[in-house]
Formats: structure tokens, sequence, C-alpha cells
């Protein structure tokens, strides 16, 4: 299965075809150390398998199916220290003229991920005053 790598607006996704030839489109970052998937990461049937520690996710609605499996002790390991977390899905669809392919994306999702990361950095900042929250 032939996987493409695309950054559309901040957000990095990654475009295939499942076994069925059924076009689909998750997040290209696995969720466990952020491993991009586009580098190797294998299609069986509806699944995604992640290249680096074997984590594998449903590609129709993003699903965690095996958390961090290989190698051996190493992977388990640092599964264990990282949250499990579902593979972001995105709307995809081809165009009916064209063959292009259609990627719905949030394009605030990148902003809003990293308003929690301001606020928290200013919030140890203090306030104005020289209080602190």
């Amino acid at each position: 299965t032939e996987l493409r790598a695309k950054n559309l607006a901040g957000v990095d996704v990654l475009v295939g075809k499942d076994g069925k030839g059924t076009l689909f489109c998750v997040a290209n970052l696995c969720p466990h150390i952020g491993t991009p998937m586009s580098e190797g990461a294998d299609v069986i049937g509806d699944v995604i398998v992640c290249p680096l520690h074997g984590s594998s996710f449903k590609v129709t609605t993003g699903e965690l199916i095996d958390w961090c499996p290989t190698p051996f002790i190493i992977g388990p390991l640092t599964g264990f220290v990282v949250e499990r977390k579902n593979l972001a899905v995105f709307e995809v669809r081809s165009s009916f003229f064209g063959g292009d392919i259609e990627v719905l994306v949030d394009t605030n999702a990148k902003k809003a991920y990293e308003a929690d990361y301001w606020k928290g950095l200013l919030d140890a900042q203090g306030k104005d005053d020289g209080t602190f929250y």
C-alpha cells in the first residue's frame, strides 16, 4: 500500500488506501512518541501498524488496537511510560473530477493544542502585579 505524508495547515497527515482500496487519512505521527508513520508503517486490512514499536490502530476510527508490543521488553516498557491514545483520523474524499484528494483538517487544531502550553508557561510567570494564580 502506498502511503503519502503531507503537511496541511500545520497538521501532519498520512493518506493511503486500506486492504479494500478505501481511501483513508490519519495523523502521520504515532501518538506514542511521534514516530512518522510514513517511515515504514504497514497497512493490514483496515489497520495501520507503527514501524517503530508496532502500535496498531484502525484507519477508519483511529481506535487503538495494540500498544507498543515490540521489541520484546523495550516496547512495552516505553508504552507503559506514555499515556495510551487513539490515532487522529481526518475526513478524506476523492474529488469527483480530476481525481484530487481532499482532506478536511481543522486549521485551528495546532493553535488550540499549543494554547494549553502557552497558558501554562505564562501562568508560571505569575500575574503582572507580582502575585501568582
